[in-house]
């Protein structure tokens, strides 16, 4: 006891470091899919303004992370409790967590780690009362936005920046070579936290969503 005490306080005196060792698992049954497609056009009809959505407006936010035709993927979040109402009661905010399922570990920047109901982050801050409300097969639904590819600069020089091999950003393309989705979501202060199962989006999926074929090839039509 004394120990987990020593430890609890030093987590806290380093203003948060350890608060991935303090997650604790929830049975949530997160579960995820692609929806379909969004653009520049409709996007706010899922997650409302910019104040929502940084870069909501950015030319540069489009050119590097949509498709050729300007194109994001829409992806569904469901689970068989209210996330947000536990969120409210625990105070805590929430977070998506996505990688490919092959390589949990590489630093990659596959999607917004915002969910959204009836185009709003949530949850809400301060707290409302939660605006999800659960289908009749008792789930609960969330919007989310997941990048169909990343063609930024990257880094490569490890000691420059930091970063360990396995850290390190790299680009991707799921139009032109689709791969295997995984997303979790965090429920987190600096101090504790709480994080669901992983839920993973097949390429398959991804793929037909896009109109290409796994191997990358455009569908006839």
């Amino acid at each position: 006891m004394r120990l987990l005490r020593v430890f609890v306080l030093g987590c806290a005196m380093a203003a948060g470091g350890c608060s991935l060792w303090l997650q604790q698992p929830i049975r949530y049954d997160l579960d995820a899919s692609v929806v379909g497609i969004v653009d520049r056009s409709d996007i706010r009809s899922v997650v409302g303004d910019e104040r929502n959505f940084p870069g909501l407006t950015s030319t540069r936010f489009w050119s590097t992370l949509a498709n050729d035709r300007g194109q994001l993927l829409r992806v569904r979040l469901t689970t068989n409790k209210d996330l947000v109402s536990f969120a409210n009661r625990k105070g805590l905010g929430i977070y998506l967590s996505w990688h490919f399922c092959d390589t949990p570990r590489q630093a990659v920047r596959l999607g917004k780690n915002s969910a959204y109901v009836h185009a709003a982050r949530v949850p809400a801050f301060p707290p409302r009362p939660s605006p999800v409300i659960a289908n009749r097969q008792g789930r609960f639904a969330y919007d989310a936005i997941l990048y169909i590819r990343d063609t930024s600069p990257f880094a490569t020089d490890e000691r420059q920046w930091g970063k360990t091999d396995a850290e390190i950003d790299q680009p991707y393309d799921l139009e032109r070579d689709p791969r295997d989705v995984c997303v979790w979501v965090l429920l987190s202060t600096k101090l504790r936290g709480f994080r669901t199962n992983t839920a993973k989006i097949p390429k398959e999926e991804i793929a037909a969503a896009l109109g290409v074929e796994v191997g990358g090839r455009q569908q006839r039509e």
